[in-house]
């Protein structure tokens, strides 16, 4: 449910007065705005792993708290200063107009890290008691607002596509964090946050601990979200500036709401997957889902079934659905990818081999990049089409090294360190 909120900002965006710069501005906005809140997106993971008694969570909840207003004051910092003309402008290569429209965007998103924050702390604590269920009910609030928000801000302000989705963006989170502090309430005070030991610890949580676990997933997740500027400026170095940079986040608002069910995987396989047989059953189902969504993908993509979606829904001209097929066609087996990285990412977690996840983002960004350089280069493709190009290769090279350290199961080749995991 969560990743349909792009889509429903490029659906909104694509019914503006100027559709090429307002997806163009908000694409941009909304990059650096993820990587500048990166540091906070792994603080679920870390609450699911770490929030065994309330003791804990309080614990996590202040790192929380302390991260996201760090946080806060950086993009604040970035948006509201010269730094911003020098990292989008002069680094990034962003066309001067859709540089001036983005700034307001960034400067709202600077606002919701704490929010965001707040409710994956305290979706910790429900995952763990196995209430799931309110986690969704209050996303479906939030997209509900965020649609409402954007439906009343282009109403009145139909010329600020951009600015309009930033505020209806802070609002919806704003709401969602609310919903999910009062679910998380009661757990907290009738002491249901310990449903699982801490692997036979009787010491507390302490924060050097917890810095030592999270340490390693700040830096994989900084460099997972630093792969969205990239891409805006591989973009912005090939042809078609403008109508690549409006294609593309399109074309990756369509390929992530497909496969975003894969992305909970990781969740799934660090709470659940707790010995031999429990893992391949993980597996199993996650590979299963994962080939399905591949294959919904390719529907899309190769038959005419594209038009309709790009053309009804999104309201792309013809013009712009020539330039994000090829990329969505190319993006088809994305979901495979990331589900053999979610279920090989929550194993490592749960054995505490965090390093070895941020160890595989590193080569994921080191590809990315390199795919970037060798396009421009080359030339010849679109931007859109090279961006497509470049994450895939660098997802299937991290799957590649994942693959490779990954815990094993069997009694004759599992390392020692993995004994108390599996």
């Amino acid at each position: 449910m969560m990743v349909l909120e792009p889509s429903i900002v490029n659906i909104g965006l694509g019914r503006t007065a100027d559709v090429e710069l307002a997806l163009a501005a908000y694409g941009v906005a909304y990059s650096l705005a993820l990587l500048v809140e990166a540091p906070i997106l792994m603080i679920l993971d870390a609450s699911v792993a770490k929030s065994t008694d309330r003791a804990a969570f309080l614990l996590v909840r202040r790192f929380t708290l302390v991260m996201a207003l760090a946080v806060t004051l950086i993009g604040l910092l970035v948006s509201l200063t010269p730094l911003y003309n020098l990292v989008v402008v002069d680094l990034m290569n962003i066309p001067a107009d859709v540089a001036a429209r983005a700034r307001p965007t960034l400067e709202l998103l600077s606002f919701w890290p704490l929010p965001v924050a707040w409710r994956r702390a305290h979706q910790g604590v429900l995952i763990r008691a196995g209430r799931t269920a309110i986690i969704s009910t209050a996303t479906g609030l939030r997209l509900v607002t965020l649609a409402g928000g954007l439906w009343a801000g282009l109403v009145v302000l139909p010329d600020e596509g951009a600015v309009v989705a930033g505020i209806a963006m802070v609002i919806s989170v704003t709401v969602e964090a609310a919903v999910i502090t009062w679910a998380a309430a009661p757990i907290l005070r009738t002491s249901q946050a310990a449903t699982n030991p801490r692997d036979g610890q009787d010491s507390p949580l302490t924060p050097r601990e917890l810095w030592h676990f999270y340490r390693p997933l700040l830096a994989t997740t900084i460099l997972r979200q630093a792969s969205r500027p990239a891409l805006n400026a591989g973009i912005a170095a090939m042809a078609m500036v403008r109508s690549s940079l409006a294609a593309w986040p399109v074309v990756w608002g369509f390929i992530t709401l497909i496969a975003c069910p894969v992305w909970s995987l990781q969740q799934l396989t660090t709470v659940m997957a707790g010995d031999r047989q429990t893992y391949q059953r993980v597996w199993r189902f996650s590979m299963g889902l994962s080939v399905t969504l591949a294959a919904l993908t390719a529907l899309v993509a190769f038959t005419p079934l594209y038009g309709m979606v790009m053309g009804k829904v999104y309201n792309l001209s013809s013009e712009l659905q020539a330039v994000a097929r090829p990329a969505v066609q190319i993006l088809v087996l994305y979901s495979v990818l990331v589900g053999v990285q979610s279920v090989y990412r929550g194993a490592l977690i749960r054995c505490g081999h965090t390093r070895a996840v941020r160890t595989a983002m590193v080569i994921n960004l080191g590809v990315l990049v390199g795919s970037l350089l060798a396009g421009v280069a080359l030339r010849g493709i679109t931007g859109a089409v090279l961006a497509a190009i470049a994450t895939l290769t660098s997802n299937l090279v991290e799957v590649a090294w994942l693959h490779h350290e990954r815990p094993s199961f069997s009694a004759d080749d599992r390392r020692e360190s993995d004994a108390r995991c599996w």
